[in-house]
């Protein structure tokens, strides 16, 4: 979605002109960032089951941390496969656990209850989008492509918490019986929709890369 754009350029600019300095004289490693990461996480988590805003805001931090980590290891030339596996493996726990924490929240209510199934097929396709890619790269070909990366999923699950209360009181004003967590519920139907369809457009390009060599 952001990827290649000017969005991110700038984004990744200010991050090494403004932030990685600052951590560098504080002798933080880009493994110190990750674990960071997962810390705030884990915060998240709790705090999405009790506030979606509070969770939306640290999810949002976590996903700086994760961008974070890679532009601190580049910045100190300390790039390797160790900090490299280290980071992707621990990017796939920070976001479930988040999940978790939007799962606990959906518990209460049988109208509730309907969107924990919608967050097991987000979990599905997070999976599927990661796993097509590994096992794409593993075979020697690139599929980097789609729209529902982990980054696209991480900032607007953060957004979509940060909105969450202005959203229902709007709604409130203007329905006789508002709807709850209108806007967290649309974009988890978004998230649903959009990991299966980018881990599928992965399999496929793949597919077809690979019966041309045949």
């Amino acid at each position: 979605m952001l990827k290649g754009t000017a969005i991110e350029t700038a984004y990744y600019k200010m991050l090494r002109v403004r932030i990685v300095p600052g951590l560098i004289s504080w002798n933080l490693t880009p493994d110190h960032i990750t674990c960071c990461g997962l810390l705030t996480s884990l915060l998240a988590a709790v705090c999405f089951t009790f506030s979606p805003f509070a969770g939306g805001l640290l999810t949002l931090l976590t996903g700086l941390l994760d961008t974070l980590d890679g532009s601190l290891a580049r910045a100190t030339g300390k790039s390797g496969q160790f900090g490299a596996y280290f980071d992707s493996v621990t990017d796939r726990y920070t976001e479930f656990i988040i999940y978790l924490g939007i799962w606990f929240y959906f518990s209460g209510g049988a109208p509730r209850t309907h969107y924990r199934l919608v967050i097991l097929f987000i979990l599905f396709g997070s999976l599927m989008v990661s796993y097509t890619r590994a096992r794409a790269e593993g075979l020697g070909e690139i599929c980097t492509g789609g729209t529902f990366q982990r980054g696209e999923r991480i900032l607007l699950l953060g957004v979509a918490g940060i909105l969450n209360p202005l959203l229902n009181r709007i709604f409130t004003l203007n329905s006789i019986a508002p709807p709850t967590d209108p806007g967290l519920k649309c974009v988890l139907i978004v998230l649903a929709l959009g990991t299966n369809l980018t881990a599928m457009w992965r399999f496929m390009h793949v597919l077809n890369k690979l019966r041309k060599k045949v």
